[in-house]
């Protein structure tokens, strides 16, 4: 314990920018004295130590570097989560105010207990709860060093400090997330705190912008489901593949303006030229012969319109001044994208079946020689 101790006061001495007279000076001793500390020759009074912790910014267990700390600590947040599923909340608070008094300067603890009045608000509404919650979560930030959950960051903890003023101080709330909105990731929950607040026009807005990350996010992770299973070559997977193809092009009907050719056309053409290939896969050849047909003939339509990768002019549901638009790595025709799509051969997505492209490009290639 003592070697402990005695590392721990020169690190967070160090951490601070002190040196050994800087911290003799502070606590009001010899330099001697502060050598002989991190040397392990001497210990401080219970006293001293008390106040090298506030000092250092960290719990005197912390400090003296107690082997079952960690224990202890994991043990208090076990507690805490089980009184929380079992609705228990009084006897939580208990527990959260003995484990505060222990230990508060350590990041786990703060956090814990900044959940427990998190939800303890969350489902009675009370005002005091909510501003503990708050105060929890800020001073659990002053600790995020301590943080090894990859799962929390200062992003997250924000995040539920934004939420809970949204009743309390909605404007704040709008400040947070805000100022957190990397990539538009919030511009849902900013939408939901502005039409709350009778502030129409702005929550169209920035709906409008999640709604478009929405659309592309689940065209991409439908996409990307449907190739993940094709790739192992097996029927009943392929079979998978396809029905994820159909819902794609499903979905992109229903985000598509109607009665209009639009960017979503093009993605449909996307999601025919696979589908065209894994049915060739299962040998559904004439059925594969079919989903070309329906591919060359939507790409040339779309191709002969005055479409664009404008999402504002495509998207059926579009409600702000600014424009928006998407790229795709196929460029800017569907026929030409189609047919940059039969060149992948190389790669691991599509090595089991590339063999069975061929079909779909003969059939391709038959359709536009004939119209030639």
């Amino acid at each position: 314990m003592q070697l402990k101790l005695s590392d721990n006061i020169k690190k967070h001495r160090k951490e601070m920018g002190l040196t050994q007279e800087g911290l003799a000076e502070a606590f009001g001793v010899t330099i001697g004295a502060v050598s002989k500390w991190e040397n392990g020759n001497n210990v401080p009074d219970i006293m001293t130590l008390m106040e090298l912790a506030n000092f250092f910014n960290v719990s005197v267990d912390e400090l003296l570097g107690y082997d079952m700390s960690s224990k202890n600590i994991e043990d208090m947040e076990n507690k805490i989560e089980d009184l929380l599923h079992e609705y228990r909340f009084n006897e939580a608070v208990i527990e959260a105010g003995n484990a505060l008094v222990r230990y508060p300067h350590n990041f786990r603890i703060l956090y814990c207990c900044a959940e427990m009045y998190f939800l303890k608000y969350t489902e009675g509404d009370n005002d005091r709860d909510r501003d503990m919650a708050i105060d929890l979560y800020q001073r659990s930030m002053e600790h995020l060093s301590q943080n090894t959950d990859t799962s929390i960051s200062e992003y997250s903890i924000r995040h539920r400090i934004a939420r809970l003023y949204t009743k309390k101080d909605p404007e704040k709330a709008l400040d947070e997330l805000k100022q957190i909105n990397y990539d538009g990731c919030n511009d849902s929950s900013i939408a939901s705190v502005l039409m709350n607040s009778g502030r129409f026009d702005e929550a169209l807005e920035y709906g409008t912008s999640a709604m478009i990350r929405l659309c592309a996010d689940q065209f991409g992770v439908i996409t990307n489901m449907a190739m993940s299973l094709a790739a192992s070559g097996r029927k009943k997977d392929l079979e998978k593949a396809i029905e994820l193809c159909d819902l794609n092009i499903s979905l992109t009907e229903l985000w598509s303006i109607p009665g209009k050719i639009t960017y979503f056309h093009k993605l449909q053409t996307i999601m025919l030229l696979l589908k065209s290939w894994w049915l060739a896969c299962t040998g559904e050849d004439d059925a594969m012969k079919a989903c070309v047909k329906k591919t060359w003939d939507l790409a040339n339509l779309y191709d002969k319109s005055t479409s664009s990768n404008e999402l504002s002019s495509s998207i059926r549901f579009y409600f702000s001044d600014k424009k928006a638009y998407s790229f795709d790595s196929t460029g800017a025709g569907a026929v030409t994208g189609i047919e940059s799509m039969f060149d992948d051969d190389n790669s691991v997505v599509t090595a089991k079946n590339y063999k069975h492209m061929k079909k779909v490009i003969d059939e391709w290639n038959r359709l536009k020689k004939t119209r030639d």
